[in-house]
């Protein structure tokens, strides 16, 4: 923390987290959410936030995850998002992620295989399993594309 940064309560930081006082307090135990303590009271550096801001929002304000973004996330963040994400959220992932009926790549012509690049297939294939997991009965059959190359690979 820079001696000349902005330090908020751990009121002020929860508030600005969107979770309650005790869960930022649970965080600050944690590790998760940096903060000094003085005295008795908790001080939260602001770049604190902000850092925990870019990787935590409130499920109410949670967006779609887009194909892109999750092409540029980490395994497990991305494993973390799924876990989080409502169904139809799910499902119009698995759409995006598979969607596309162009040839991509000359080893997917070569094995005869249309449309869906290897990273955005192994992804599609964790929003699968989620889905199947959650309930779900072959969310593929609605994607003629996906349905092909799990057949092709003897996958269903």
């Amino acid at each position: 923390m820079r001696a000349t940064e902005e330090r908020l309560s751990l009121r002020d930081a929860a508030d600005a987290l969107g979770v309650s006082e005790v869960t930022a307090r649970r965080w600050v135990k944690s590790g998760k959410l940096k903060a000094h303590q003085p005295g008795r009271k908790y001080l939260i550096p602001a770049s604190a936030v902000e850092e925990l801001l870019q990787d935590f929002r409130p499920p109410k304000e949670r967006g779609l995850l887009t194909g892109e973004q999750a092409l540029k996330m980490t395994r497990e963040r991305f494993a973390k998002a799924v876990k989080d994400a409502e169904m139809g959220q799910l499902h119009k992932l698995l759409a995006e992620l598979v969607g596309d009926d162009l040839t991509r790549t000359l080893n997917d012509a070569k094995a005869g295989v249309e449309g869906i690049p290897q990273e955005a297939f192994s992804l599609a294939l964790e929003v699968r399993a989620e889905l199947i997991e959650r309930g779900e009965k072959a969310p593929e059959n609605q994607l003629p594309t996906f349905k092909r190359r799990l057949e092709a690979l003897h996958l269903v």
